[in-house]
């Protein structure tokens, strides 16, 4: 059984402001990526964090950023227990997923 510290409902929408562990965690891991040269980051991470799992056109373009994601070395447990948190929920998942794209398209 997986814990789970976030109680996600539909009709919830995703606020950032709501979840400011989340934003940080995004904030530092936009940072530790801001300097590393590749495509895809975001969809690494979101890929990896939400299902564990990533494809390997992916690994293939960008293993530096897939090693990074399967290091454990940065701190993700918040954004990973909101995705387990939202899976039925598919608004506030995809307003998350685009929140997150963003938080990582930002200059550090």
């Amino acid at each position: 059984m997986t814990y789970s510290s976030y109680n996600v409902t539909d009709p919830q929408h995703f606020d950032a402001a709501d979840y400011p562990f989340v934003s940080g965690e995004l904030k530092l891991l936009s940072q530790a990526l801001c300097n590393i040269p590749g495509t895809h980051k975001a969809d690494i991470f979101i890929s990896f964090l939400k299902d564990h799992c990533i494809k390997s056109a992916w690994v293939a373009d960008n293993p530096f950023v897939v090693r990074l994601a399967l290091s454990g070395d940065l701190s993700t447990s918040h954004i990973e227990r909101l995705f387990t948190s939202s899976r039925q929920n598919t608004v506030f998942l995809q307003e998350f997923e685009d929140y997150f794209k963003s938080a990582l398209s930002e200059k550090a």
